[in-house]
């Protein structure tokens, strides 16, 4: 049975790029969002096994939205992963900060599944 990710991005050509990826293999279903607002409502109500969450987004950016998602208990324990192209230390190191398991940075790996269940692995054990 396929993970539930659940992709929090604006940007539609990047939401297809990578519904494509993760869902080509079967390991994943992909949910999506357009904006942090939408993303943490679907978040309560889907409970996905991982958050894949972009920074620069209209309404709510996405180090908001991942302060929302750690401080709601229905969502806190949901693993995010920062997607995105802000790639400064300050950046990465304020992603992490707000609770996140990893942060990848555009343009992404070509088998950007594998990246996912590797930082998934490692935050569990």
């Amino acid at each position: 049975m396929p993970k539930k990710a659940l992709l929090i991005e604006d940007e539609r050509d990047i939401q297809t790029l990578l519904r494509i990826s993760l869902e080509y293999k079967g390991k994943y279903q992909v949910l999506l969002a357009n904006d942090g607002l939408t993303g943490i409502q679907i978040a309560q109500e889907e409970q996905p096994d991982v958050i894949l969450l972009d920074v620069m987004m209209p309404k709510l950016d996405g180090f908001e939205t991942a302060k929302r998602l750690k401080n709601n208990e229905k969502t806190k324990d949901i693993p995010i992963i920062f997607l995105t192209a802000k790639a400064q230390r300050k950046d990465i190191a304020h992603g992490l900060s707000l609770g996140a398991t990893g942060y990848l940075t555009k343009p992404f790996p070509p088998q950007l599944d594998e990246e996912i269940d590797k930082l998934l692995q490692a935050s569990s054990s």
